[in-house]
Parts: C-alpha cells; sequence; structure tokens
C-alpha cells in the first residue's frame, strides 16, 4: 500500500478496457479488505464487478476486431 493508504502507488491510465478492468480490481481487493461488509460496501463491489465484466466484453470485442480487420486488409 501506498503512504496515503490508498492501495495506488502511481497514477493509473486508463487507455484499454484491461486498465479499468486492473484498477477496479485493485478497489474490490481494498474494499474487501478494509474492515466488516456493509450494505453500501457490497452495493459498491457489485458495481464495481459490473464495470469489470463490461470492460472484459468491451476487450474481448476489440481483439475480435482487429483480428477481423487484420484478416480483411491481408486479403486486398
Amino acid at each position: 500500500m501506498d503512504e496515503n493508504g490508498s492501495g495506488f502507488t502511481k497514477n493509473i491510465r486508463l487507455n484499454r478496457p484491461q486498465d479499468i478492468r486492473r484498477m477496479v480490481g485493485k478497489v474490490i481487493n481494498i474494499l474487501l479488505q478494509d474492515g466488516e461488509m456493509t450494505i453500501d460496501k457490497a452495493k459498491t463491489i457489485a458495481t464495481l464487478s459490473n464495470t469489470a465484466l463490461k470492460s472484459m466484453e468491451l476487450g474481448d470485442l476489440a481483439e475480435r476486431i482487429n483480428k477481423i480487420e487484420k484478416m480483411f486488409n491481408s486479403q486486398e
């Protein structure tokens, strides 16, 4: 953990869906380790989990589109 207790040691770049997923995972882990579970904390974790799932879907779609584009461009 860093000196301010946030769990983040540097600024995070959020340029790709994978970056979002990694950041959300860190925040969820911090919430899970921080004291007892509350309703608000559980709701926040659920929301962040949905965000992580969406970023996974978007990352997978982006990879598939890139592969299709490469195949299409190589056939020209």
